[in-house]
């Protein structure tokens, strides 16, 4: 079954679990890739947050907080009450030789099959960009053994943001299981190509929202979706949500964030344009555990990975909210604009140094002809893709099933 949001959240089985854990009881030194991935202790993650790091004694009584509006439902945008208006006939009531259908089953189903269709209209700039030329070399393919089609096969992938490491590696797992199984026609050889593609996608996807307050701190380059993220994000989460306005450079930053606390009935953390964003994080932490909010998501600046001072304040970011709560953020995820194609891989791997990446969510896959850079990422970041979206609306973010997205990427060859 292809993996659905009621399957997407890890959960605390045990209340205690939801407890946030103070100093001493957090175990053994936590790891982030910064500094060639030295250990970094509680203690000295308090102690590396220089004076001029850490926010006046008075922030909480700064912070602006928005409160939430009415209840979630009852602000859903025009689409989405229409998409969910649809009228389903009662289902006959069930006899003694026949059981009535799971109710809750067949609603996953239906919408399983809704998002693959979304999946592969919105991958269609993408499968036409390479699939017609797999086609292509494919329907020629009779022997595992000719060099000359694996090369044509390396050519294709490349030219479609795939990466020379990945395409390598892929082509000679490729080459090396068709010979084993002496694969002689191209309809095996399709079957085996979507295997592969799925093994190389496959990874640990499910978000931790198991501690109260989950922090989740979302990164990356500007115009990648973070702020549009974090509002679709919210409608799935479970528990209640709050927001930290913590991108306090970018024009009507605060404001974007806002208007989805409005329309999510989420209450917003946020400080003056141009504030310190780390003491925008310390608010928001502190308020989190006073109003006992299940997951809190803090937004930050985009910024390019080049930028040294720029990534250094992310990780001032990071430090001051493991200070405020150790064991936090528990989720750190890049939204990464999937038209950007290699570039975008770079970037990944440089916020992962710094910020200790735990997922990446896909953006903007709808808009362009380089969906093979999923497969480049889950290669050679380390990092799993969590999320993906192709399109605008709420119902566009999904979490990501390797299988179904290799199905619908190279369903057509």
């Amino acid at each position: 079954m292809a993996r659905s949001w009621r399957n997407f959240f890890r959960r605390s089985t045990d209340e205690t679990e939801n407890q946030s854990p103070t100093a001493t009881e957090t175990e053994g030194p936590r790891h982030r890739p910064g500094n060639g991935g030295v250990p970094v202790r509680e203690d000295e993650i308090a102690g590396s947050v220089a004076p001029e790091d850490m926010p006046e004694a008075s922030v909480v009584e700064e912070v602006e907080i928005v409160p939430a509006g009415p209840p979630r439902e009852e602000v859903l945008e025009p689409e989405e009450v229409e998409s969910g208006s649809e009228v389903v006939e009662p289902l006959p009531e069930p006899t003694a030789v026949e059981e009535a259908p799971d109710a809750e089953a067949v609603a996953e189903e239906q919408e399983s099959a809704g998002w693959f269709g979304r999946l592969r209209q919105g991958l269609t700039r993408s499968r036409e960009s390479f699939v017609g030329q797999l086609n292509a070399a494919v329907a020629e393919f009779k022997d595992a053994e000719d060099e000359e089609f694996w090369e044509r096969v390396e050519e294709i992938l490349v030219s479609s943001d795939v990466g020379v490491p990945t395409t390598a590696r892929l082509v000679a797992e490729l080459e090396q299981e068709a010979l084993r199984r002496n694969i002689t026609s191209g309809a095996e050889l399709k079957r085996l190509m979507v295997e592969y593609a799925t093994r190389m996608l496959e990874g640990p996807v499910e978000l931790d929202v198991s501690h109260k307050p989950t922090v989740i701190l979302m990164v990356g380059v500007n115009g990648t979706g973070k702020t549009t993220t974090i509002g679709k994000l919210s409608r799935f989460l479970p528990g209640t949500t709050m927001f930290a306005a913590g991108d306090t450079f970018r024009a009507a930053a605060i404001e974007q964030l806002q208007q989805w606390g409005e329309r999510t009935s989420t209450p917003v953390i946020a400080r003056d344009r141009g504030a310190d964003a780390a003491a925008v994080a310390h608010d928001s932490i502190e308020a989190a555990k006073r109003e006992g909010t299940d997951v809190l998501l803090i937004d930050t600046a985009g910024r390019l990975h080049t930028k040294v001072n720029l990534m250094a304040e992310l990780d001032k970011v990071y430090r001051v909210i493991g200070r405020q709560m150790p064991g936090a953020p528990h989720e750190v995820l890049m939204t990464v604009d999937a038209t950007t194609g290699q570039n975008g891989l770079r970037q990944a791997k440089m916020f992962q140094e710094v910020a200790g990446l735990t997922g990446i969510i896909l953006t903007k896959l709808d808009g362009t002809a380089k969906g093979g850079i999923a497969l480049a990422i889950a290669n050679e970041v380390g990092v799993p893709i969590k999320l993906i979206s192709v399109g605008e609306k709420v119902e566009d973010l999904h979490p990501f099933d390797a299988r179904e997205f290799a199905e619908a990427l190279f369903g057509d060859l």
